[in-house]
Order: C-alpha cells, then structure tokens, then sequence
C-alpha cells in the first residue's frame, strides 16, 4: 500500500483557495473487472451503470435490504475495468458486501493501493495541469484517460480535479507543483465536498441511512426507471409515497467544542434546545469556525437556529446547497 500524505495546513474556503495539491489519503480506490462488471454493479448500486459513458463518472449509493447505505461512491470506467472512489474507513466492509453474490457472475472486485489519488484546486489550478498532460476533462467529459493516468473534473464548489495515478508517478506530480502551489491533506478535499453537499459516510455512519436522506437524488445518483438492485424497493417506496423525512445540511458557525462524526446537534424551538440530527463529517476552518455536514429533518428553514450538542455557546446557521435537495434528478450530470 502507497498513500501520500501532506502534513495538515489550515483549511481555506474554496472562493479564496490559491492554487493547492491535496493528497486523498482518506478516500481509496476498488476496481471491478470481468465481463459481467457492469451487469453485476448495475445489479447492485443506486445508478444506472449501464448508461454510463466512458466519459463520465457516476455517483451511486451501495444500500443492503433495507435500503440504508453500506457507502456512497463515485464510479467510473478506467479502461478495461470500472473503477470506485470511496472513503477508505469503510472499504473493506463495503467490498465484503459487494462480494456476497459475485460468485454468480464474471467478476472480480479488489481493492486498488497501486494507484494514488491526489486532488487539484484553487486558482490556476487547470493551467498548471495542462503543463502536466495533454487533455484535461471538462463539462462535456468529465472523465479523460492519458496513458496510465485517469483524470476526473469536479465543477462544484470550484473547479477541482482529482488524480488517478500511478504510485511510482506520483512523486514527479508532486515535484510539478513545488514553489508553485501550497500543499494540504485531505481535510481541504472534504470542506469542499460539504460546500457541494457530497456526502460523507464513514464506518461510524455505515449502514444508518436511505440514499436520499444524504442527497443524493440531487447529484443523479439514484435512478428511479432502473431494474433491480438491492434496496430497490424500500428506496423507490420511500420517494414515491413521500415518507423519507431526512436531508443532509451544510451548516457554518462557531463552536468552543468541535464535535465529531456521529455527534447530534441542538436545534431552537421556541425558546427550548431538543436534540436533533446526526453528524457526518466536521472541518475547522480556524480555532472557533466549523463547517458542518449533518442529516436532519428536511423540513428545516434557512433560518434555522441550531448549535452543537454539549456547547451552548456555539451556534451554527443552514449554508445554501448548490442544488435542490427536493427534486430528483435521473441523469448522473
């Protein structure tokens, strides 16, 4: 196993981001090979694979019987195999799960520590990959192949990259963006990922939650018109009959006590604190600013007065997402 990772820098809003290389060690890779890869997967995940291109990633959720989500993942081919990105804290247990019925079919699923991920964003950041490869990905192909190399484009909150390379290649990456750019782990990856309202499953929030109580209708990641997968009919049931009462939330504010994942929140009603929500992910921008991802009851207005459970002196106020977390959306861009 090969992970780079930069040591830990203060985390920058992505509006004023300067150019920055962000190492993923915290996010990882699986590769599915076999001629039965996309069947199987399609068998299995949220997202209609069989209509992704090869230009294209996919988000997708992977939910066991009762629909709730095992990960969230971002799926693409990578030549003769599809490939996933999804956090490393969950990966083997997802991967044994995913496994259960491939004995059925062509398929081989490992995991993948010979490839690093490394992200690009912040200013410039397209001009100083172009002094790297030939083609870049874009709006039209989110997903380019050079060589070894697989490059995949993010549009939200800024424009962003991430890198699919080699491990033995890395090192001259790295060396491309010395003096040139700041380096930071993977906490600056995850503050943009809240701003853009990706969700964030680790091993603690593994196997809670419906696909849409973390969004995921809005980033096409769920197909309402597909077959069958696992899951299927308590997530289709729960959109149609309108019963899923979640959403996830980006919450900004202060806090004395920075919580954790799988913290609760306060939310004011009236004039009382009651207990709400789960957290999914935590970043502290400086000693006392926090953004927060967390499910809570969908329902809440944009000024809503929440704060963290156990601090009653931090506060915290509902960011506006960059999509619509009531529509559902049956394309993956």
């Amino acid at each position: 196993m090969c992970m780079f990772t930069f040591p830990e820098q203060s985390l920058v809003e992505s509006k004023k981001l300067p150019l920055t290389l962000i190492s993923l060690e915290k996010w990882g890779l699986v590769n599915i090979y076999g001629s039965d890869r996309v069947r199987y997967l399609h068998s299995q995940v949220t997202l209609d694979v069989h209509n992704l291109l090869k230009t294209q990633y996919g988000y997708a959720a992977h939910c066991n019987a009762s629909g709730k989500m095992w990960s969230n993942i971002c799926l693409f081919h990578r030549g003769h195999q599809i490939t996933y990105i999804e956090r490393r804290s969950l990966r083997d247990q997802q991967l044994h799960e995913l496994k259960k019925y491939a004995i059925f079919s062509n398929v081989m699923l490992s995991l993948d520590d010979e490839f690093t991920l490394l992200g690009v964003a912040g200013a410039q950041s397209r001009n100083a990959l172009k002094k790297i490869f030939d083609l870049l990905p874009n709006a039209m192909s989110p997903v380019i192949q050079q060589e070894n190399s697989t490059i995949l484009w993010f549009p939200q909150p800024i424009e962003r990259f991430i890198l699919v390379v080699q491990k033995q290649n890395a090192p001259l990456i790295i060396e491309n963006f010395k003096n040139k750019a700041q380096f930071n782990n993977s906490q600056q990856w995850m503050l943009m990922d809240i701003e853009s309202g990706i969700p964030i499953i680790d091993l603690e929030t593994s196997g809670r939650f419906l696909p849409q109580a973390t969004n995921l209708q809005a980033l096409g990641a769920i197909n309402f018109k597909k077959g069958c997968y696992i899951g299927q009919e308590v997530i289709s049931r729960s959109t149609f009959r309108n019963t899923n009462q979640r959403a996830l939330y980006w919450l900004s504010g202060t806090a004395i006590k920075i919580p954790k994942t799988n913290d609760a929140l306060e939310i004011k009603i009236n004039d009382h604190w009651k207990r709400t929500g789960i957290i999914l992910a935590v970043c502290q921008i400086n000693p006392h600013k926090i953004w927060v991802q967390a499910i809570l009851n969908k329902n809440l207005t944009p000024n809503q007065v929440l704060r963290v459970y156990g601090d009653k002196d931090s506060q915290l106020k509902i960011k506006k997402l960059p999509y619509n977390i009531h529509s559902i959306t049956l394309h993956p861009h």
